[in-house]
Parts: structure tokens; C-alpha cells; sequence
């Protein structure tokens, strides 16, 4: 991103491959981002590190309209029908 964008906060997550994922969702839509803490969020410390997805300011409406769509893309699947394969040891791990 150039210095001549106002950078404003889209997301925080608690560790950098969320966010690197939100980041190429955005891509995906031409809207540049970057990820900010992603160095530190790994960390143990007594504040955990937090890991923010930054954008342009003027692609505020449309980051959050790709944002609200890609946080709930997985709701609509029906789970129960998904064919997971075989498991190696050819046993079905227990509901917990």
C-alpha cells in the first residue's frame, strides 16, 4: 500500500493465518490489504497478541460487504452430507 492511503482497521484476529486468509479474500475482490501484528501474535505474553487486517479507508464499504460474506461462508453447508473419505486407521473418530 502506498503512504498516501488513510489505513483503517477491517478485522482483529488472534493469530496471523485468519487474517492472511481475510486478506486473500479481499484480494480475490481487488481490494488491497495488509496484515499488521502478525510478528508478535504468537507470542505468550499477558496480553496476547492481536493480529489486525488494515484497508484503504475508501474501500471501507466494500471490505466490510466482502468481510460479512467470507466470516459466514461455511454456514450454509450442510456438514452432516459431506463425504470426509476414508480415515487412515479406517475407523470414524467418536463425537465428543
Amino acid at each position: 500500500m502506498t503512504d498516501d492511503k488513510s489505513l483503517v482497521v477491517l478485522a482483529t484476529f488472534p493469530d496471523e493465518a485468519l487474517a492472511q486468509m481475510l486478506v486473500d479474500a479481499l484480494a480475490d475482490e481487488d481490494i488491497e490489504a495488509v496484515v499488521e501484528g502478525g510478528v508478535t501474535s504468537g507470542f505468550r505474553a499477558e496480553a496476547p497478541g492481536m493480529v489486525n487486517v488494515l484497508i484503504d479507508e475508501r474501500d471501507s464499504d466494500n471490505a466490510r460487504s466482502v468481510f460479512e460474506d467470507w466470516e459466514h461462508q461455511g454456514e450454509a453447508i450442510d456438514w452432516d452430507s459431506v463425504d470426509l473419505g476414508t480415515f487412515e486407521d479406517g475407523v470414524m473418530p467418536d463425537d465428543e
